[in-house]
């Protein structure tokens, strides 16, 4: 999987860096919940060209993030000006929690067979009443185009997997349109959780 990213990395970085994902960076910041010291973390994972972890560290939140590319770490420490790694979800640990984790269409490349654990381990690296953000292409089951594996969901099995979990209050699951030229087509379903 990283692989088409690190080959496609020129035409990705333009065609999704400029992307307007404000209305879902809004709805997520609006529960994350800041630290007493001012210094409120966020993880973007999966965090492609750094789009939003610049946006994050502009507002004035302690970013980091992490992908599975080494042209989109490369990217995103250029860019956003913050610490990257080179890490796939199945392989995700970190030292210290955050208050909030962005995984702004990435999860979608995680098996339905891993999801559960994904999460659990993200939740794991959050604060209690920490928020999580994720996004995946509507539709149902798993796929494969362009050699790049998908899993897609509705609002409904999205919903229902986040309470499966166990780890989150009540799932704020909502549709958008694809925000990119000539994909008018497509539609997200995204999320926001906080945790328990």
């Amino acid at each position: 999987m990283p692989d088409y990213y690190d080959q496609q990395a020129t035409t990705f970085i333009a065609t999704t860096r400029d992307v307007d994902m404000s209305h879902a960076r809004q709805r997520f910041l609006s529960v994350v919940p800041p630290r007493a010291d001012g210094a409120t973390r966020i993880l973007d994972a999966g965090s492609g060209a750094g789009r939003d972890a610049l946006s994050f560290r502009v507002l004035g939140y302690d970013v980091e993030a992490f992908d599975a590319s080494s042209a989109m770490v490369a990217a995103t420490q250029s860019h956003a000006s913050v610490p990257a790694r080179q890490m796939r979800f199945e392989d995700f640990a970190w030292k210290h929690p955050f208050e909030g984790i962005w995984a702004c269409a990435s999860l979608l490349h995680v098996s339905e067979a891993d999801l559960p654990k994904v999460i659990a381990r993200l939740a794991a690296h959050l604060v209690t009443g920490g928020a999580l953000y994720t996004s995946f292409k509507r539709g149902t089951g798993e796929r494969v185009k362009d050699g790049r594996r998908f899993t897609d969901m509705t609002t409904k099995t999205l919903g229902a997997f986040l309470e499966e979990c166990g780890e989150f209050s009540q799932p704020d699951v909502w549709e958008s349109d694809d925000c990119r030229p000539g994909r008018a087509a497509e539609v997200w379903v995204n999320a926001v959780v906080k945790k328990a």
